[in-house]
């Protein structure tokens, strides 16, 4: 299944950490001049955090970090290397760079003293002649010398530039020269370019949990099944029936349940466990959680995993509209087709490549819009993906006279440049939720009789469909062109209430909420019933307001809400016509303070962000950061105090993209999108 990424929101993070190995790939470059350098002698030093390794990991002389791997990009000419020695120590917290300097090897311990067998690329390393054991709370400082007088030739490694606070610090610092290197004289250059590192322990015992599969975002009537993939990641073998797998959803459905291996599970082998009969009908997010559990296991770090899959909501009020501009209750997801990038993101503000001179600006009135970034790169090219929806329940095809006509209203944006570079977007209608797609119509970005870009309103007749529960989608197809914008998705059929609002709005003001609406056009209109929900879905009627009955020209309306809820405030207009037919208007949000609040600065993010968290009172607050196929890239937690709370979190090594931010704090989630550049 391809990757579904969550928009309301490789290598992504440092480590991929459990108790027996832990790789550390911050900001992946390459370096002939890493590990053992290109010159008759080496010696380097770099410092790896706590966060990075991990702040249980390696901590006991049980679980002492036994072997080293380095990640070769390109073997060299002399593979076998004499004269090879590491060198480990703790450091404190606050040390995480190096300046220039002379270096010595007094306060280290010498884990190794033998030969490098660098050959072939991939993982290369060595096995420790002495375990070391980390101090808790500290870093890690090692140190490489190598002092065979041998110009190796050729070698490339990978390097973690930086390090998880910034990718600009000065994590190491190396010499490469025809001097043998002396601890009191020899001067080593600070650098940026660490060697990324594979710290392993191999346990006798040990079980592990790969991964758990996850399901297509789509609304589910049937059982379905996640399978768990457990690894054997000690020396002797699982009997069969000997690892036993919990897995757990909790969320919006629940599940538990156990299984155990069906076969022996050699060292270095998986086996994949499938769950089924899981109930996954409540639109919502799910948590699932596997633990295995084996008689003697070393460790625990790597005996859970995580994900989040979600059940898509029902969509059956018309007209359904997508503006992008609040929780994206239509189209929230998007799925990599071909290609490596998901080029789907949001993006907020006026929009231009910095090689071109083309300034895309927001349809007003809104500033936040879809962004297909088919202009990402070289390697973009035939990349594909898809902005798809949550479930929609097309209207019944059976009269009233006539039957509904029913339509997707788009605007798409269009230039001028490069106009033979043919990048596309095409409609698209799953009835088999979501393995399947069916291309109703397609559009070009390239006008060649553009002068600037412009936004072009765009309607595809789905009436074919009509009676079904489907979902759409927008498939963006990149020739590397240039961006295609996607703004005011309006799903509608005919028949609804004759009512044209030209704008709802709603906000603050002291105790109180203003509503306010103005509408263009009225026929046989009767009242507007104002709503309102503390999570944006479940709705309560709230006041009513009279309508004007018939009008052809503007009017204005205004609800006050003397009592607003704790929280936020989701709000939406129920307008009825005489006939009491009604249609919804888009839903707009109101932060009323008595609980907490919070602020992402700046955003969009490049390496680090500040969370401004208002609490009501001292609590402790988790922070998590999701990709967009809902996956974790970030967990944290943080005490804080009432009143206003910054939190610095470095986002250095995110890719680059859409990301959703939630705090979850005193039994409330609060959720903000960012966009990492």
């Amino acid at each position: 299944m391809k990757k579904i990424y969550n928009l309301f929101a490789v290598l992504v993070l440092a480590t991929a950490a459990n108790a027996q190995t832990v790789s550390i790939i911050n900001n992946t470059g390459t370096s002939p001049n890493i590990v053992v350098g290109g010159s008759n002698y080496h010696a380097s030093e770099a410092i790896y955090t706590d966060a990075e390794i991990g702040s249980g990991n390696f901590i006991t002389a049980a679980s002492a970090i036994e072997k080293v791997n380095f990640f070769m990009n390109v073997e060299g000419a002399s593979p076998n290397i004499s004269n090879f020695r590491i060198w480990m120590k703790n450091v404190p917290l606050g040390t995480t760079t190096f300046t220039s300097g002379t270096y010595t090897t007094g306060t280290y311990t010498q884990v190794y003293n033998g030969t490098f067998n660098a050959t072939p690329a991939g993982i290369v390393g060595v096995t420790l002649t002495t375990p070391f054991v980390r101090t808790p709370n500290t870093n890690l400082q090692v140190l490489i010398e190598r002092r065979d007088n041998v110009v190796h030739t050729g070698a490339n490694f990978f390097s973690a530039v930086g390090n998880n606070e910034s990718i600009t610090a000065n994590s190491s610092r190396r010499y490469n020269g025809t001097i043998i290197p002396t601890t009191s004289s020899t001067t080593l250059t600070a650098t940026t370019f660490r060697p990324a590192v594979q710290f392993v322990h191999v346990f006798p015992d040990d079980a592990g949990v790969n991964s758990i599969s996850s399901i297509f975002v789509s609304c589910y009537d049937s059982p379905q099944t996640l399978d768990v993939e457990i690894s054997n990641d000690g020396l002797n073998a699982i009997p069969a029936g000997a690892a036993s797998v919990l897995l757990k959803i909790g969320g919006a459905n629940t599940f538990s349940a156990t299984r155990t291996n069906a076969a022996s599970i050699a060292p270095g082998a998986t086996e994949t466990i499938s769950f089924t009969g899981i109930n996954l009908n409540n639109p919502g997010d799910n948590i699932d959680t596997a633990i295995v559990t084996l008689a003697g296991d070393g460790t625990t770090y790597n005996d859970t995993a995580f994900n989040v899959t979600t059940t898509a909501t029902t969509l059956s009020t018309y007209p359904i509209i997508e503006d992008a501009e609040t929780t994206l209750p239509v189209f929230g997801y998007a799925q990599l087709v071909s290609g490596a990038d998901q080029l789907w993101t949001l993006q907020t503000g006026k929009y231009a490549n910095a090689d071109q001179l083309d300034s895309l600006a927001p349809r007003a009135p809104g500033e936040t819009y879809f962004l297909f970034d088919s202009y990402s790169g070289t390697g973009s090219v035939g990349f594909t993906s898809r902005l798809f929806s949550n479930c929609i329940s097309l209207p019944s095809p059976l009269p009233p006279n006539p039957a509904p006509v029913t339509t997707v209203s788009f605007w798409m944006s269009r230039d001028a440049v490069f106009p033979t570079t043919l990048d596309s977007l095409y409609l698209s209608i799953s009835t088999d939720k979501g393995q399947t797609w069916t291309r109703l119509a397609g559009f070009q970005r390239a006008d060649p009789t553009a002068t600037l870009p412009f936004w072009k309103n765009e309607i595809v007749d789905i009436s074919a469909y009509n009676g079904q529960t489907v979902q759409l989608a927008f498939e963006g197809v990149s020739q590397y062109g240039n961006i295609i914008a996607l703004d005011d998705i309006v799903i509608n059929y005919s028949g609804l209430a004759p009512i044209s609002l030209l704008n709802f709005d709603a906000k603050r003001n002291g105790a109180v909420n203003n509503l306010n609406w103005t509408t263009s056009q009225e026929i046989n209109s009767n009242r507007f019933m104002v709503e309102r929900s503390a999570d944006g879905l479940n709705f309560t009627a709230i006041g009513t307001v009279n309508a004007s009955g018939n009008s052809n020209s503007e009017k204005n309306y205004r609800y006050i809400d003397a009592a607003p809820s704790k929280g936020i405030n989701y709000y939406r207009l129920r307008m009825i016509d005489n006939d009491n037919a009604y249609r919804f208007s888009a839903v707009k949000n109101v932060r009323n303070l008595g609980m907490a609040d919070m602020q992402i600065n700046p955003n969009p993010v490049n390496n680090q962000m500040t969370v401004a968290i208002e609490a009501e009172a001292s609590e402790k607050a988790t922070i998590v950061i999701t990709d967009l196929s809902g996956k974790r890239v970030y967990n944290g937690a943080a005490a804080v105090a009432s009143g206003l709370n910054n939190v610095r979190i470095p986002v250095n090594n995110l890719a680059k993209g859409t990301y959703v931010v939630r705090v979850m704090l005193n039994g409330q989630t609060l959720i903000k999108k960012i966009n990492k550049l």
